[in-house]
């Protein structure tokens, strides 16, 4: 390295849009030229930017596949990890000490599946899917079979997480998500790679007879990479080749998604499992397909991808903190209405879900009481506005009053 490339690397536009953020060099440019600072020579600096990004980056390539992939650990990227890892171990301790913990990991699972399928243009909303899936009732069409799908595969990666990643864990979760919903002559593809062309916007996916070779070098790439690769980018960066190879007719998002779950968490990251990913890219999804986009036209920089996914993990642990202060602060609950340890769990882990119900047997067994304790435990709450009382078939079933809860507490959308 040159001395001038020495010094530049302490210089305010190597420092500020490569460190400190991590920005393409037309996005530095603009910036430049809205402050007049904008160098004379911008072409050089320009070249200059990406040169030493790439002598100093992590190489990502995959044999079968021409684009020479890599990635740059920017000190932005190294502190968005390091936030990711503080305040989702920090978030899961506190659940883990919680009395609603399996129905808060229940409800992110939830909440994920429902918001891939949304995001990948099923037809419903949240309160619709939340009620399917609390109705436990066979899907009708392909938009509930969609929702129901994705939440049988993050359980399926719960159970099965600590599984080493192969080819056939890829077609396995594939399978999972695209039952009873391909059509036409996609129909036989459930759980197999595609062998035909297919077109993404314009991208086409990698030539299909190189697809299973390129998914396997893809995987010794991530799981025997000799470089150092945060745990969390090797999730995120499986999601980026399922995505960029596009080895399936239809099916690759949920899949890809699906898949930076079961990387992570293999890799004991609990706190992911809290997350819903889904919801950013639902609320982002131009910058999602702008971050494949600078990808590609920023020779192969994976790292624009890696930031925007970071980024959508530290907006999910917030709605998650949220979500855990709400049900702890429903904790003065006892006092104000002189309720038992039982029932203000019931609360907390029924407010999850305004439409999930259970019946005096189902809450007796929770409580390992009587059928009669279980009874006057609902009763109470019933008296007291908390919970709303009905017949489903011949029992006497009972859910959580949303509307008072948010007339107690500010509710957060949970």
């Amino acid at each position: 390295m040159s001395k001038d490339d020495f010094d530049f690397l302490n210089s305010d536009i190597w420092l500020n849009y490569t460190q400190q953020s991590y920005r393409s060099p037309e996005e530095i440019r603009y910036r430049l030229q809205e402050k007049n600072k904008k160098p004379k020579d911008w072409e050089s600096v320009a070249r200059k930017i990406v040169a030493i990004r790439k002598t100093n980056a992590i190489t990502l390539f995959i044999d079968s596949i021409a684009p020479r992939f890599w990635f740059y650990p920017a000190d932005s990227i190294l502190r968005k990890i390091n936030e990711i890892d503080r305040i989702g171990t920090a978030l899961y301790e506190r659940i883990r000490r919680a009395t609603f913990e399996q129905e808060f990991l229940l409800n992110s699972r939830i909440e994920e599946a429902i918001t891939s399928a949304i995001y990948e243009g099923a037809h419903s909303t949240r309160a619709q899917a939340k009620q399917l899936i609390a109705s436990k009732e066979t899907p009708k069409n392909k938009d509930e079979w969609m929702l129901i799908n994705n939440l049988l595969a993050m359980n399926w990666v719960k159970d099965h997480n600590q599984e080493t990643l192969s080819k056939d864990t890829i077609l396995t979760l594939h399978e999972i998500v695209t039952r009873n919903t391909l059509e036409g002559d996609d129909v036989n593809y459930s759980g197999r790679f595609r062998d035909d062309t297919v077109s993404v916007g314009p991208h086409e996916g990698i030539q299909y007879d190189l697809i299973e070779t390129a998914i396997n070098q893809m995987i010794k790439l991530i799981t025997q990479n000799r470089r150092y690769i945060h745990p969390i980018i090797r999730g995120v960066l499986i999601h980026y080749f399922i995505a960029y190879i596009h080895p399936f007719f239809d099916g690759n998002g949920r899949t890809a998604r699906a898949l930076f779950y079961f990387k992570s968490m293999k890799h004991n990251l609990k706190y992911v499992e809290l997350l819903s990913v889904s919801a950013y890219l639902k609320q982002h999804g131009e910058q999602y397909e702008k971050a494949f986009q600078k990808v590609v036209e920023n020779e192969y920089d994976v790292t624009y991808f890696i930031d925007f996914c970071l980024d959508s993990m530290l907006s999910a642990l917030k709605q998650v903190e949220k979500k855990i202060t709400y049900l702890i602060r429903m904790a003065d609950l006892k006092q104000r209405f002189k309720l038992n340890d039982n029932q203000l769990g019931l609360l907390q882990r029924m407010a999850l879900n305004k439409f999930r119900f259970v019946h005096i047997e189902e809450y007796a067994a929770q409580i390992k009481m009587s059928r009669e304790t279980a009874r006057q435990d609902l009763k109470e709450l019933q008296d007291q506005g908390l919970l709303i009382e009905f017949k489903s078939g011949k029992k006497l079933c009972y859910k959580v009053n949303a509307e008072k809860l948010r007339e107690l507490y500010k509710d957060p959308g949970v």
